[in-house]
């Protein structure tokens, strides 16, 4: 993986690794968890995976500009699956901490993110909907490889229930597994030393090519196993691989939701990322 060139937002991420740093709003930028349980999250750690982190925060920072929404300090925003807030901290460049909020089926997570950022606003949800949050409550909610696993009815649910708790004219932006993916997951569970995990991937299908094709043709392609569950509260009832096309996405998912942009380069990051909005 390439990486992510260097901004004065990115340099002061990093800087806050070792040094107490203020977001430009002025918010003290939170603490890190250890770097193991970094790496047993997103695979990576310290300044690898705030460079990812930041990749991301540039599509969304690129969809956003498309879908003419501008964050100002009044702004709100919802991490959704926000673990331990590694993607909640790179948005405290446009939206001041008090007005930041993310929510977690894992309650460790939430009481490490809570403590992290020294506040209330990160809560345990369940895996459906509803959130606890009110009609119109916030302009963006970003979801980074939280899609790349939800069920289509999880899926669909937590769709309807973003559009019900944005604000006319919000935004969400999310991550999903890409086509590339189905390679990664053939090819790694073939390799002396996989994983079980990684072997348990190379098992989700019975013909890889079948499932190629049902994405080719805009379908939503899932599948789980005990194998590839998350852990903990992630069970394989609604927790497991999941790939959703950009035909599914235009579609709006079962709401309202227009599509903006969608954004793929490997070398940033390796999924899918989308941009949708909800009508003024």
């Amino acid at each position: 993986m390439n990486p992510t060139p260097s901004t004065p937002w990115l340099d002061r991420l990093i800087a806050s690794l070792d040094t107490p740093t203020a977001s430009p709003l002025g918010d003290l930028l939170p603490a890190f968890p250890d770097e193991q349980l970094q790496r047993n999250t997103t695979g990576l750690s310290s300044e690898a995976a705030l460079r990812q982190a930041h990749a991301f925060y540039q599509d969304v920072c690129d969809g956003l500009e498309r879908a003419g929404l501008v964050l100002d300090g009044e702004s709100t925003a919802l991490d959704f699956g926000c673990g331990w807030g590694r993607i909640a901290r790179v948005f405290m460049h446009d939206i001041r901490k008090a007005s930041l909020h993310g929510l977690d089926v894992d309650e460790q997570f939430v009481a490490i993110t809570r403590d992290l950022f020294d506040s209330p606003n990160f809560t345990r949800c369940t895996p459906f909907p509803p959130s606890g949050h009110r009609d119109g409550s916030f302009d963006l909610i970003v979801a980074y490889s939280v899609f790349s696993h939800l069920s289509p009815a999880a899926t669909r649910a937590w769709f309807a229930e973003f559009e019900r708790v944005l604000k006319p004219g919000g935004v969400v932006a999310f991550t999903t597994r890409h086509a590339s993916f189905f390679d990664f997951c053939e090819q790694a569970s073939k390799q002396p030393g996989a994983s079980p995990y990684v072997q348990a991937l190379g098992e989700l299908f019975p013909d890889f090519d079948v499932a190629r094709a049902a994405l080719a043709r805009g379908e939503l392609v899932h599948a789980s196993s005990p194998g590839v569950g998350g852990g903990g509260p992630r069970d394989d009832s609604f927790y497991g691989e999941t790939w959703i096309p950009e035909a599914y996405v235009r579609q709006g998912m079962g709401t309202s939701l227009q599509f903006v942009s969608g954004y793929f380069d490997g070398t940033r990051y390796g999924q899918a990322c989308f941009v949708v909005r909800k009508p003024a």
